[in-house]
């Protein structure tokens, strides 16, 4: 924790001087409140189409002026997202986004919700969310000094390999780049080896023998040119890279009632366009890798499309309970595992 307290109080003096209002400056009376957003990935189509002009353009507008806020991603605030929890309950930032993936070590119970398989679709996965939201709530609110006020999801993680398998079941003995811990239970119940690859560089990995698949969004793996060093992609979602938008309490608290109501309103409607630009990303994403309308031509890849079988995706399903749960419950204790 020196490192990190380090790092935060740094980050703080940094935010501080660029303008951000603390909780007491925030209470104090002002025509016009600035602000700083840490949120999402650098390159991400829903960040870049979604939640910048959101907050840029739209804040402004339905808080009348009064809140002015910037955005910035994870890399260029130099924040890790595993630190978002810790920069959340210190305050350094009114409002942040916290990845569930990133903090599952620390709190596994964030990402419950997302572990690879309890959703199929959109439909299951908002089930899902529904049912665990006071969960989630309840952490970040007791634990972090944090109000959840939205959750959004990008497309789906699928499984990309550059070289053929009939199935999820067929990956034995292979590296396979995980995006999660949870994910790493599921690719080590298939035989296979999970290693953790910063997305930047899957590329790089591919290119020096060091993966033989990855498991990432079918759109920005895309983007990157994964279609270009892998052959076969699997379809069948392994989680939904969920995300929980929070404020500090204290800066939240001292925003005033009209302008909370304003925020409550205009953050349930970017919930609703982030939820459905994944819907809309997941089949994009599939059809520039398989070389398919709608994908722009000089973006489609030309691979091939691995289907599961009623009786393999029965298997692959099963290995929920057999192993992902498991895993899960052994990081959160049986208090947790019991909820």
């Amino acid at each position: 924790m020196g490192a990190l307290g380090q790092m935060l109080r740094l980050l703080a003096g940094w935010l501080v001087l660029a303008g951000l209002p603390s909780a007491a400056a925030l209470a104090q009376p002002a025509d016009a409140l600035r602000v700083r957003v840490i949120s999402g990935f650098a390159g991400v189509r829903q960040f870049e189409r979604h939640e910048v002009p959101f907050w840029i353009g739209r804040v402004p507008a339905i808080t009348g002026g009064r809140l002015l806020p910037t955005v910035l991603t994870f890399d260029r605030a130099g924040i890790d997202p595993q630190h978002m929890l810790s920069v959340m309950r210190n305050g350094v930032v009114t409002f942040g986004v916290i990845e569930a993936n990133a903090v599952a070590m620390v709190e596994p119970e964030l990402a419950a919700a997302d572990l690879p398989l309890v959703a199929e679709d959109l439909v299951g996965l908002r089930q899902a969310v529904t049912a665990w939201q006071p969960v989630v709530t309840g952490i970040l609110n007791d634990r972090y000094g944090a109000d959840m006020l939205a959750t959004f999801v990008r497309p789906p993680q699928v499984m990309f390999c550059n070289r053929a398998f009939a199935s999820l079941l067929d990956l034995a003995g292979r590296r396979v780049r995980v995006a999660s811990v949870n994910q790493s239970d599921l690719v080590m119940a298939l035989g296979a080896r999970p290693l953790v690859v910063p997305f930047d560089r899957l590329i790089e990995a591919f290119h020096e023998g060091r993966l033989d698949c990855a498991i990432t969004g079918a759109l920005p793996g895309n983007g990157i040119g994964l279609h270009r060093v892998t052959s076969h992609i699997s379809a069948l979602p392994l989680g939904w890279a969920m995300s929980f938008l929070a404020a500090h309490q204290g800066s939240w608290a001292a925003l005033p009632g009209e302008v909370q109501a304003a925020m409550r309103l205009g953050l349930h409607e970017l919930e609703s366009e982030m939820w459905r630009a994944a819907e809309e990303e997941q089949a994009l994403g599939m059809a520039c890798n398989l070389g398919r309308p709608p994908c722009p031509p000089a973006e489609r890849g030309a691979m091939v499309l691995v289907p599961e079988s009623v009786a393999s995706r029965g298997a692959v399903r099963a290995l929920l309970t057999a192993a992902v749960l498991p895993g899960w419950a052994r990081r959160c204790g049986i208090t947790c595992a019991e909820r």
